[in-house]
């Protein structure tokens, strides 16, 4: 895990407290598809499936936070060398006592990317292990995951754990 520096989520954070609850579920059906094993509820923005030359589908979190979402993209891009884009980008959370079984992320998109998590909302009883290193990350900082590495999360703690995801593909040279 690599810290990249500090991320001002005020903006997006706000504008994620003020939706429906149903947003959470909006996409079920697609996240059973994409991640069956996974107990997280996710909020999808943007998905490209099969690589960074397939299109990006906007998906049911776009419309009601891409205004908030553009500045914390643009600062996650600042971190890198090259100019890309974002590829995929979700919110993901981690109730009280639920976990994310080990496990590795593949395919060509993911491949391609910098798997970037930005915490939201987190507590010191969150356990992200990243080939068996407990990890503790920081609200309102991001930090790249080798996301093909051996990962999981435990939240033994008592609130939620909630983290932007973002994978930003560097256009190459």
């Amino acid at each position: 895990m690599r810290h990249l520096g500090e991320v001002d989520i005020t903006g997006f954070k706000a504008c994620l407290l003020q939706q429906p609850e149903d947003l959470w579920n909006a996409d079920q059906e697609f996240q059973k598809r994409l991640a069956p094993y996974r107990k997280s509820r996710t909020i999808y923005l943007l998905m490209t499936v099969g690589g960074p030359t397939m299109p990006t589908r906007r998906l049911t979190g776009w419309d009601p936070l891409h205004a908030a979402f553009e500045p914390v993209a643009q600062r996650i891009a600042s971190f890198y060398p090259r100019r890309g884009r974002v590829l995929n980008a979700q919110v993901a959370c981690l109730g009280p006592g639920d976990d994310i079984p080990e496990h590795e992320d593949y395919g060509p998109t993911l491949e391609a990317t910098h798997r970037v998590h930005v915490p939201l909302e987190t507590h010191p009883d969150v356990h992200f292990w990243v080939e068996g290193e407990d990890i503790k990350l920081a609200v309102g900082h991001a930090y790249e995951l080798d996301n093909l590495r051996r990962h999981s999360v435990l939240n033994s703690s008592p609130v939620r754990r909630i983290h932007l995801i973002v994978d930003y593909f560097e256009e190459p040279v």
